[in-house]
């Protein structure tokens, strides 16, 4: 499940809103006032575009936090917390960073005693807009003009609010760092710190991709699960960082990309439902070479009710597995045996 539940997406209403401008050399904080909501639609498209998994969460004495949580309970004013807010990023921005807009959103996710709020620093675009005039087609600069490309949100946190008191976990993203990571001034700003390692992502992604093949298994060459497991991850061991769609691409590779499309948005589904399962909906992150090389145990049980239980990585040297026209033969070499013995007999 991704930061906004199911529930929360469907019902995700932009309740109120404030800007602020941060960045430009040599101007002091300018507090405004809350404006009416507009372009809703405009904002909650990016909200959800951004509302992955949290990896962040805060830490003791954190003043964002303190300020939402007065904002939900009454304690403080929108307007006043918005300010203070934006207030607090102003005077942490840094100088080489590009100038633009802060916003702070308060959103309404029609659920009981539970509020959301949104920070977002979004970078100014220069665009032209094509409007006529006396009859007469004419080009207008518009300088401060905010754009749907999804690297125009620079930094964005999620933060929910539940009886007046804000959940541990965040949903932080920063385009100026490797995801997802929050640059320093960022992070000491949301008063939060790194919750998931990147091995412990990439133990997650293991049993994603585990669960998913053992799903999609009639699907894969010789319903081999661990074989497919093995080519999905050396497809993303060389990559710098795994996305979501990487994975599904992976998983694509390792069924031998099935012509038939209904294959294909079969694996698609069932590899986001299982990322989304181990809370790596839209997260992106620096695979743990070291975590993903790990394989599980394999296991098979034939129709005359022979169990063989062996680790991943021991398919290819002491387990060998071949199709031999419609048998499948295993063989097992050992150089001495462990145990040897035998187990009750279970009565039916």
């Amino acid at each position: 499940m991704g930061y906004l539940t199911d529930e929360e997406l469907a019902r995700l209403r932009v309740e109120k809103m404030i800007i602020h401008l941060v960045g430009r050399p040599g101007e002091p904080f300018q507090p405004r006032g809350e404006i009416n909501v507009q372009q809703e639609e405009f904002f909650r498209a990016r909200i959800q575009s951004e509302a992955g998994d949290g990896v962040h969460s805060f830490v003791a004495g954190s003043e964002v936090r303190q300020l939402v949580e007065a904002i939900a309970s009454g304690r403080l004013g929108f307007t006043e917390g918005g300010q203070a807010l934006s207030r607090r990023f102003f005077e942490l921005h840094v100088r080489q960073s590009v100038a633009g807009a802060f916003f702070v959103l308060q959103l309404r996710p029609d659920v009981a005693n539970t509020l959301l709020f949104v920070l977002i620093k979004y970078d100014y675009r220069e665009a032209v807009e094509l409007s006529d005039a006396n009859g007469r087609s004419i080009l207008r600069a518009i300088v401060q003009a905010f754009v749907k490309e999804r690297q125009a949100v620079q930094k964005f946190c999620l933060i929910r609010v539940s009886n007046g008191v804000a959940d541990e976990m965040v949903c932080a993203s920063d385009r100026m760092k490797e995801s997802p990571d929050l640059t320093d001034y960022f992070e000491r700003y949301l008063g939060v710190k790194r919750a998931k390692t990147n091995a412990e992502l990439s133990s997650r992604l293991n049993e994603a991709l585990r669960g998913t093949l053992q799903e999609v298994k009639d699907i894969l060459p010789d319903a081999d699960v661990g074989a497919a497991m093995s080519k999905a991850k050396l497809a993303l061991q060389g990559r710098a960082t795994v996305s979501n769609a990487d994975v599904v691409d992976a998983v694509m590779h390792a069924a031998d990309r099935p012509a038939d499309e209904n294959l294909l948005a079969r694996i698609d589904t069932a590899m986001r439902r299982g990322l989304k399962r181990q809370q790596l909906q839209d997260v992106e992150f620096r695979p743990d070479r070291a975590t993903l090389d790990m394989q599980p145990r394999q296991f098979v049980r034939t129709a005359e009710e022979v169990r063989l239980e062996f680790p991943g990585a021991e398919l290819g040297r002491s387990v060998t597995r071949e199709t031999d026209d419609d048998e499948i033969v295993f063989t097992v070499r050992t150089r001495r045996l462990v145990e040897d013995g035998t187990l009750p007999v279970k009565t039916r």
